[in-house]
């Protein structure tokens, strides 16, 4: 049994926030009915559906959806209802891209993309040492010095056969009883959507189970690569804290929580997020003027770095 795209549209344009189609790229946008994306909703729209691979994905609140795992989120409708409304509609099943209930299903009880090659395995690279799409995401690795960074994760993967993620860097999320409870897969040629996460699942905090509490301060970035470049960074995946997230942090209550985001003069995203979280008394590490860098990982890359020191980031905090 598959859905047809038409149903999907027409699930997307019953229940998301004031949808349009994109022409230009193909893909569809609108607010998102799940996280209502608080005080933006209605100025900005995070929530995107990209047909090619029939997932959705909320910038706002960093989740990702397949097609199947949406539609039941957003109108809490069951598997069998759900067969019975495509047949009753006379839906086509040879319309647009299709997306197999089966796969829909499978995901929701992995810890890993389908049939995950751990890139830091070097019986793996032996192996895969002649795929063209491990090489990609292996060269992606060395050119952004994930392999050597001082937080790097100890596990990096790439799955050739899953159906949302293949072909994608993906970065698990352990928690602090080293167990992945989440992962985020990265695009190695910057197509969208660039990052995807473990469809239906509430994103955990990156780095958390490596924080060194002996060490009074936590740095919060955005993406995860970032994160690996300075001690006790962690990423909350976006711009925005999930409840889970929250309370993963309130286990670290004596530390001192500063939130590093890219470089606002190339990111409007994270100007807006620096201005509400100065306003909330939250402090932010200030990008010195003369620095021409977006992120931290750029930084880390143009000046060979492999950890960029805390003390560097405490001394431009506000």
């Amino acid at each position: 049994m598959v859905i047809p795209e038409t149903y999907v549209l027409n699930k997307f344009y019953g229940y998301a926030i004031d949808p349009v189609f994109r022409k230009h790229d193909g893909t569809y946008n609108a607010g998102c009915p799940v996280c209502r994306e608080g005080k933006s909703l209605g100025k900005k729209k995070r929530l995107f559906f990209y047909p090619k691979t029939s997932t959705f994905h909320c910038f706002n609140c960093s989740r990702t959806w397949s097609a199947y795992s949406w539609i039941k989120k957003v109108s809490n409708i069951s598997h069998d209802e759900m067969v019975s409304e495509i047949s009753s509609n006379n839906c086509s099943v040879e319309v647009g891209n299709k997306v197999d209930f089966s796969k829909g299903k499978r995901k929701a009880a992995s810890d890993l993309p389908y049939d995950s090659i751990n890139l830091f395995d070097q019986t793996q690279q032996f192996y895969y040492k002649d795929n063209k799409f491990f090489k990609k995401a292996f060269q992606y690795i060395k050119d952004r010095k994930l392999d050597q960074a001082v937080n790097k994760s100890p596990n990096l993967f790439i799955s050739l056969t899953d159906f949302f993620h293949k072909n994608r860097i993906c970065i698990p999320f352990y928690g602090r009883n080293k167990k992945i409870l989440f992962y985020q897969t990265r695009s190695v040629d910057n197509t969208e959507p660039r990052y995807l996460g473990k469809e239906g699942f509430d994103k955990t905090i990156f780095g958390i189970e490596r924080i060194d509490v002996n060490l009074p301060y936590i740095f919060i970035f955005e993406g995860p690569i970032d994160a690996m470049f300075v001690k006790n960074g962690i990423s909350t995946a976006g711009l925005t804290m999930s409840e889970l997230q929250k309370n993963q942090l309130l286990e670290f209550p004596f530390h001192e929580k500063i939130w590093v985001l890219d470089n606002p003069k190339f990111d409007e995203a994270a100007k807006n997020k620096i201005k509400q979280l100065v306003e909330n008394n939250q402090k932010v590490f200030k990008w010195p003027d003369g620095m021409s860098y977006k992120d931290i990982n750029e930084v880390a890359i143009f000046e060979d770095l492999n950890e960029i020191p805390y003390e560097r980031i405490l001394n431009s905090v506000y």
